[in-house]
């Protein structure tokens, strides 16, 4: 069966998985699938209400010949304390229900807690959302956070093969970095190593970490509340840094913003490998921007997370 008409109660915990490195050497313009995830609301939450969290599958490739991505899937761990309730997906009004190339619940699995979405292919310069509606069953003061990984297979593979030395390395990592997915592993051999060794190509990545508290009133920003640092300590310039809460290696465009509202950019760098950043400018790059700058914003291009700093002048 597809998706079950009813999920029941999951407790599952947090969860990032490491990515699944060193079984291939990627071909050129082939495809790289981002994956990030978004939860509304984003601060805080009520026991009893129920929230959205939307997870998001990028393929930035702009090879239209070989840079499609197939059987695209996340592997989602969610908090203890969480009901699983629906799901959508932004196939929803494009596609027909039958269409075998819709995202859909592949497997929610109950014992090792995992929830599996596949995507489906997803071309070049190819977005997709889905959406899983959750209630809150957790007391106040309860903090919930959120985990998913995401994996894919090129549609025009490399030509050097995985072995099997390869898709057991690949476990090996499944199981460093998180027990929970590595025993969901192993109980789905056909699903999941199986996609493992097909790494030789293909990919995997880790979201962006959530975290959301229970408490006494429900609240949501415009932007997740991640402080951006600014240490003018470190000469000769200023070093902006934020803790891990982009998709690990994605794009991060900085920028400042004026009263009017209107904003210029400053430059663009990669987030580290846990998804926090390092970077910084220059003396004369901090003493270019304006006084009248009221704050620094470093945006993720696929996470979408963004991280404020506010100027503190007299």
């Amino acid at each position: 069966m597809r998706a079950r008409a009813v999920f029941g109660a999951l407790a599952l915990g947090f969860v990032i998985l490491g990515l699944l490195a060193g079984c291939s050497r990627p071909t050129p313009g082939l495809p790289q699938v981002w994956p990030g995830q978004a939860v509304t609301p984003n601060v805080q939450a009520r026991s009893g209400d129920t929230i959205e969290l939307r997870v998001y599958a990028t393929n930035d490739s702009s090879n239209l010949e070989y840079g499609g991505a197939s059987q695209v899937r996340t592997f989602t761990a969610l908090p203890e304390g969480v009901t699983l309730l629906g799901f959508r997906s932004s196939d929803d009004r494009r596609l027909a229900l039958d269409d075998q190339n819709r995202a859909w619940v592949e497997e929610v699995d109950e014992t090792n807690r995992v929830v599996t979405i596949s995507f489906g292919p997803i071309g070049p310069k190819e977005r997709k959302t889905a959406t899983l509606t959750l209630r809150i069953d957790a007391p106040r003061g309860t903090p919930l956070a959120f985990g998913t990984m995401l994996a894919w297979v090129n549609q025009a593979p490399d030509t050097i093969a995985c072995d099997n030395e390869c898709a057991t390395s690949g476990l090996d990592d499944i199981k460093a970095a998180s027990p929970q997915l590595g025993a969901y592993a192993e109980a789905h051999p056909e699903r999941v190593q199986a996609l493992i060794k097909a790494y030789a190509g293909g990919g995997g990545a880790a979201a962006n970490p959530l975290a959301l508290t229970v408490g006494d009133t429900a609240i949501d920003t415009t932007t997740p509340r991640v402080a951006l640092l600014a240490d003018s300590h470190k000469q000769p310039g200023t070093t902006l840094t934020t803790r891990a809460a982009f998709t690990p290696n994605e794009p991060v465009m900085l920028w400042y913003n004026l009263p009017d509202g209107t904003s210029t950019f400053l430059f663009r760098t990669d987030a580290l490998d846990d998804g926090g950043i390092i970077a910084g400018t220059d003396v004369a790059g901090w003493a270019a921007i304006p006084t009248a700058a009221t704050s620094i914003t470093a945006r993720g291009q696929y996470s979408e997370v963004e991280a404020i700093y506010y100027f503190n002048r007299p």
